[in-house]
């Protein structure tokens, strides 16, 4: 770990421990009654004692109670006031207490056994499971999520009945009595409606400690995605780059930045499996289709033990097992692509959900263009791309005990071009016959399945089992003639295939313990494959065949304990163990994250640390113009690359103003180890052929170095009646050091954005639902020269002219700003119902810089800059049946 973190983490440790030994009273305990009632003896108890006690009136009403007792023990003293009464005192977790009543058995037999109490949360109008849904006991202020199954058990509970709250993102609350040692109830949420027997909704809670909350843990409410501002259609990751900490990076192999961290640090799964380049059209749009999903759990900074193999960020995405009431069918139709969703029951026991997505602007424009010039010369030009994904899970229960799905994806990009060599901004002129050329046959895919089996062994483990296959493959196919004498004819593959096996138990020991445990086996396959022909003359060729094959298999096993020692403190504890054969690397990264719920009202206070390690990195070929895309390939760690480590730590509070309007301060800091930086950072793509598709060739074009984050994020959100506010405000720096032409010194990373303030402010009526949303942010750093020089020897006719750029990044972009707005509409005719949508991109059309490259003249400096999208409305029409 980075020394700097070390302070903290052990910190953090110190933090955790607190409270630790019996509980004491603050004061002497002085309790003198005779024959008094029982009710307010145990009022005196809990008042001098500070004992939480829990137990239903009926059965302390009408007894009384005599005791003496001097001292400091709050235990023997709740022990006194309970002799002789018929009531006895079941320990829950130091300082809790639940009373029931003693048996028939003489003095002296055991103790009445422990139970659990246990169900599943299922969505109302669906009957799907609903993981990550909170339960909690209000008296006990102890609670539980369910799994991924929806299923929740709270252990290691006398046999009574016990006030439950369940809660879950984008569902109203619900109240109700449960009854611990009863078989496995079954609660159904809806927005507007809870239907199940004996249950109250309520308005909503407002105190801090019964929510379920994880540091670094978001949950994303799925069914409020439709109400910010997309690309034509709810997008997840457009609406991720609404939340603190997290941007786009822009560009063709780009991603999500979370908190300046590179993309390829981020980990996304799909039930399970996971997706190697979750985008489409050039990082636009997100392959995980919204609607299809019924979780999503992003995890910045620390993660739990269970998830690793990235430096920044997790998301861990569910899909939809299909509806187990009625059929339902979603058919959407936007200005760039249509979809459609069915989901059904199949029998009792079996649901289905399959969903399809293919954009048209291909249809629309024409893929093939038949030209012809003014001396009668006939040529075909090409301007063809498209985007499709595909997605589908099978979901069969053997019985109450055993669960059973199988789920799959793929999508794929296709891009074929044919145009002139000499694009102009005239469009007209594209459309013709001749000599110098390009053409580009581009297209990427990924495929995922996985098969999961949950299976709940008695009533405290439940086992997972998941298998699962992601392939990533990426083709481009060009030929460039840049002259009439020369051209390159080239075709690159990269294929990534990812394979394992994963099984993981889930302990309830009690209100207080929850033990996870796992191991994961995965075998990666990474080829490459190159065939060019260089014709350099008219009578001088290079023709190149290359091919690259690496194998790695990883081992995995962590473990994690969630222990909740009393109402107020939380602390998640756990290690992850990994094995890389690929260098023969093993690593030890232990996480911990504590909560500590100050006032239960007003404030929550986390912290949490951590290392991870991350084998695979994602590098780009720098110089190459002919294989642009498909350079983009994933690295493993070996004998010549290390893995890179990095630690993380954060601390920030949670608190509630008032109800409905909620405030969160979050700091952090991160330090990376051996990641890969750029040899020279200034490289522009000039050469048409490339140095190759061995990893040597392309691990020289890099060294390796160390990355740092600090930052300070303020969230703050007000609901309140038909209106939605958020603000956003980030601060931070990344900083990166490694070997450059200004020498080894920290300077800031590409990605790094000193100040961000994103705000959005929505209005849902009964038809209708309009959200503005606006950005402003710094603008990415930039290397700007300072001076310009030319070189040239007496034999030359023209001297070399040169940019003068001492030091990488030591400019900035102008700041970044936009405002998108949406509107939706929501109707009914025909028996469906139907949402008409109408999204305007960059509304106050400001042309934004995005980047900015320059070039040296003879007699000056031409810049070029690269510029974001004017403004842009989208509409789409959606019919739910």
């Amino acid at each position: 770990m980075p020394r700097f973190l070390y302070v903290v983490v052990v910190a953090l440790v110190g933090w955790g421990g607190m409270g630790e030994g019996a509980v004491r009273a603050q004061a002497p305990i002085d309790l003198r009654v005779t024959e008094a009632p029982l009710t307010a003896v145990l009022e005196e108890v809990r008042v001098q004692t500070n004992l939480e006690l829990v137990y239903a009136e009926r059965l302390v009403q009408g007894r009384t109670t005599s005791c003496s007792y001097t001292g400091d023990d709050g235990d023997a003293a709740l022990m006194c006031a309970l002799e002789g009464t018929g009531v006895q005192a079941e320990r829950v977790r130091r300082g809790q207490y639940v009373l029931v009543s003693k048996s028939n058995q003489e003095i002296g037999a055991e103790a009445p056994p422990r139970t659990s109490l246990k169900g599943y949360v299922l969505d109302a109008e669906t009957g799907e499971r609903l993981p990550g849904a909170h339960v909690y006991l209000t008296q006990l202020k102890a609670g539980a999520t369910t799994n991924q199954d929806g299923y929740f058990v709270l252990s290691g509970l006398p046999p009574e009945d016990y006030a439950v709250r369940i809660s879950y993102l984008g569902y109203r609350s619900a109240d109700t009595t449960l009854t611990a040692g009863a078989g496995p109830v079954r609660i159904s949420l809806a927005a507007t409606s809870i239907q199940s027997e004996g249950v109250v909704v309520e308005a909503g809670s407002t105190r801090l400690d019964d929510s379920e909350r994880r540091p670094g843990m978001s949950s994303v409410a799925l069914n409020r995605l439709d109400q910010l501002p997309s690309f034509g259609e709810p997008d997840l990751f457009r609406a991720l780059q609404w939340t603190p900490g997290i941007r786009k990076s822009g560009g063709a192999s780009g991603g999500l930045s979370v908190r300046g961290g590179n993309p390829d640090q981020n980990l996304y799964l799909l039930d399970g499996a996971p997706v190697y380049h979750p985008w489409h059209a050039f990082s636009l749009i997100s392959t995980f289709q919204t609607q299809t999903l019924r979780s999503t759990d992003l995890y910045r900074g620390t993660f739990p033990a269970k998830h690793g193999g990235r430096l920044s960020a997790v998301l861990d995405a569910q899909m939809k097992d299909g509806s187990r009431r009625a059929p339902k069918a979603v058919v959407g139709l936007s200005v760039l692509s249509g979809r459609f969703r069915i989901e059904s029951p199949l029998t009792n026991s079996t649901s289905f959900m399959v969903s399809g997505r293919r954009s048209y602007l291909d249809k629309l424009v024409g893929r093939q263009h038949p030209v012809t010039g003014e001396d009668g010369r006939r040529d075909t030009l090409r301007t063809g791309y498209y985007f499709f994904d595909t997605s589908a899970k099978l979901t069969h229960r053997f019985g109450p005990n055993h669960r059973f799905s199988l789920s799959y994806y793929h999508g794929r990009d296709d891009l074929d071009l044919r145009l002139p060599f000499d694009l102009s901004l005239d469009f007209s002129s594209w459309l013709r016959p001749a000599d110098l050329l390009f053409e580009v046959s581009q297209n990427w895919d990924n495929r995922v399945v996985s098969g999961q089996h949950r299976y709940l062994v008695g009533d405290d483990v439940f086992v997972t089992t998941t298998g699962y296959y992601s392939g990533y493959r990426a083709q481009e196919a060009s030929f460039v003639q840049p002259t009439t004498t020369a051209s390159l004819t080239s075709d690159y593959r990269v294929q990534l295939s990812d394979a394992g096996v994963r099984v993981q138990a889930d302990y309830h020991h009690s209100v207080s313990h929850e033990l996870t445990g796992g191991l994961e086996v995965s075998s990666l396959q990474f080829e490459s494959t190159l065939e060019s022909d260089l014709q350099r003359s008219s009578r001088t060729a290079t023709q190149r065949v290359q091919e690259s094959r690496v194998s790695a298999a990883k081992v995995v096993g962590y473990l994690q304990d969630t222990w909740t020692p009393t109402p107020r403190w939380t602390v998640e504890s756990g290690v992850r163990a990994s094995y890389f054969s690929g260098g023969n690397y093993v690593h030890a990264a232990p996480r911990l994250s504590v909560q500590h719920v100050v006032h239960p009202r007003w404030l929550v206070v986390e912290g949490s640390g951590g290392l991870h390690v991350q084998y695979l990195q994602r590098l780009r070929d720098r110089y190459s113009l002919a294989y642009d895309l498909v350079s983009s390939r994933w690295v493993p760690a070996s004998d010549r690359v290390r893995p890179a480590i990095g630690g993380q730590v954060g601390l920030g509070t949670y608190t509630q103003l008032r109800p409905g309007w909620t405030l969160e301060v979050d700091a952090y800091a991160r330090e990376n180890r051996h990641t890969l930086v750029p040899t020279d950072a200034l490289q522009e793509k000039e050469g048409i052929d490339g140095p190759g598709i061995e990893i040597g060739a392309l691990l020289g074009q890099y060294v390796t170095g160390a990355e740092r984050a600090v930052g300070l994020e303020l969230s703050t959100l007000y609901e309140h009646g038909s209106w939605r506010g958020r603000l956003v405000v980030s601060t931070g720096r990344t900083i990166v050091r490694a070997p450059a032409r200004s020498g080894l010194r920290w300077r800031p990373s590409g990605l790094d954005v000193p100040v961000s303030v994103r705000s959005t402010l929505g209005w849902e009526g009964e038809h209708w639902q309009a959200t503005a949303a606006a950005e402003l942010r710094s603008g990415y750093p930039v290397t700007t020269p300072e001076a310009r020089y030319q070189l040239g020897d007496p034999t030359a006719t023209r001297s070399t002219t040169y940019l003068h750029r001492p030091q990488v990044h030591n400019g900035r972009l102008p700041p970044y700003f936009r405002v998108d707005l949406t509107v939706g509409y929501q109707f009914r005719v025909l028996s469906a119902n139907w949402t008409a949508t109408v999204d305007v991109f960059n509304v106050i059309n400001r042309d934004n810089i995005l980047d900015q490259t320059y070039r040296p003249t003879e007699t000056g400096v031409n810049i070029n800059r690269q510029r974001g999208l004017p403004i842009l409305p989208l509409v789409e029409l959606e019919m739910d049946l």
